[in-house]
């Protein structure tokens, strides 16, 4: 008698279970995809601000050491040497951010979101969106300086 209920809720939870990790991984509110953008964030506005420092683009890593970009995120340089977060090194951006809006500036590279085919971006305007790989790779090529 209590055998069939017992079924359908074990069926229930074993369900659920397989359910949630679709829904985090199509849900952009969580806190990887937050700390995904928060980090592109950063290394974008480092790139402007070493620009408005040095009067010059970054051209390296190094560069960037030079702004706030190591007070605000500590492991900042493994985090660009393990290619985890890419950045194209662009030599003819404006000095204004909205006139850079249609290059990337940097991109999250990998992880299991970039395995499964979609990856953060931080586009030269500072903002951040979540594009297919094909998409990246075709704009990184039109984008080449």
């Amino acid at each position: 008698m209590w055998q069939r209920p017992r079924l359908i809720f074990l069926g229930c939870a074993l369900l659920l279970g397989l359910m949630l990790p679709v829904v985090r991984y199509l849900s952009r509110n969580d806190v990887a995809h937050q700390a995904i953008r928060i980090w592109l964030e950063r290394f974008g506005s480092s790139i402007y601000e070493y620009h408005s420092k040095a009067g010059q683009w970054p051209s390296q890593t190094a560069d960037l050491a030079k702004t706030s970009l190591p007070q605000q995120f500590r492991y900042w340089k493994q985090t660009l040497d393990d290619e985890t977060i890419v950045i194209p090194w662009h030599k003819n951006l404006k000095a204004d951010p909205k006139d850079n809006a249609g290059l990337i500036l940097a991109y999250h590279n990998k992880g299991l979101y970039a395995r499964l085919g979609r990856v953060w971006v931080c586009w030269g305007d500072l903002r951040t969106e979540y594009i297919k790989i094909e998409d990246l790779k075709a704009k990184l090529r039109s984008s080449k300086d």
